[in-house]
């Protein structure tokens, strides 16, 4: 293994990276104060990152237009409406163009969108699909950027991560980030085996986002979704206890792949103290099990 661990700058700073043992961060515009304090936190961010040479990726948006509707992670690239369909993508080529001189090591695209029911017809759904593929890894090589897209299983119609997988290979510039927590809530909704999945995905991706919760309810069902959001991983999480899954076991298998981890997680669940805590437990592991 090799420490190839970093954190989103929504809940530490990008001074405290150092002390904490983290080696790399992702920009993310979070939910905390308003969009122009949040983008005026995240140009810092970035500016501090460049700076000390520290590695950084970016989940879009990093830029919301003006007259954007609904929340600013919601996207519609296989929406039924071709209107809504270029809502996301202007917005995308929007980010794209406005930070062509940030050069992130990539950035992380929410894709799929939530469609958890089958609404009416949508015959040219796969085309709509291919086509989506294209145009974003041609938007990617036009401004010389990675992006990898977020697997989740919001969506019926393409909810299979084997299809993810090979949906994105061969591609120049599109890639898959796994993350850990929305990875389980596909697991319950479309009842896959964990495991198996991620075992699939971690070969696959090309980094990973770190989070876990409990209980057996996905999204809105999900009590301790609702109430905590993303929880801290903690070697000490287990299945017995009602966790996701075991911290620990994910971790191992993720970090074996040695690509980029970021922790996910807010300080809502026990605190800052437990926050700290759940960090130095991962990391305790990476400095038993560190190659240069």
């Amino acid at each position: 293994m090799i420490n190839n661990l970093g954190i989103n700058t929504v809940h530490v700073s990008v001074d405290n990276l150092n002390e904490l043992g983290l080696k790399r961060m992702e920009m993310c515009l979070g939910r905390l104060g308003s969009y122009q304090d949040r983008l005026i936190k995240m140009e810092r961010d970035i500016q501090l990152a460049k700076e000390n040479d520290i590695p950084f990726s970016i989940h879009l948006p990093m830029y919301i237009e003006e007259d954007f509707e609904g929340d600013y992670l919601d996207v519609f690239f296989l929406d039924p409406d071709p209107v809504k369909r270029e809502l996301s993508f202007r917005m995308l080529e929007y980010n794209l163009q406005k930070m062509k001189e940030i050069k992130p090591d990539y950035c992380v695209l929410h894709f799929a969108g939530v469609y958890r029911k089958r609404r009416g017809p949508f015959e040219d759904f796969d085309d709509i699909l291919t086509s989506a593929f294209e145009r974003i890894n041609a938007l990617a090589h036009e401004y010389e950027t990675k992006i990898l897209l977020e697997y989740m299983g919001s969506n019926i119609r393409f909810s299979n991560y084997e299809d993810w997988i090979e949906k994105t290979r061969g591609l120049s510039n599109v890639g898959l980030i796994t993350d850990t927590g929305h990875l389980y809530f596909a697991s319950l909704i479309h009842a896959f085996d964990y495991m198996s999945a991620l075992e699939a995905l971690a070969s696959a991706s090309e980094a990973f986002h770190l989070w876990t919760t409990k209980g057996t309810g996905a999204y809105n069902d999900s009590e301790y979704y609702q109430k905590y959001h993303h929880i801290i991983p903690h070697v000490d999480q287990r299945r017995k206890d009602a966790w996701a899954f075991d911290t620990e076991v994910v971790f191992r298998r993720v970090a074996q792949e040695n690509k980029p981890m970021i922790i996910e997680a807010s300080t809502m669940f026990r605190g800052r103290a437990y926050f700290y805590q759940g960090i130095a437990s991962i990391i305790s592991i990476l400095e038993d099990n560190i190659t240069e």
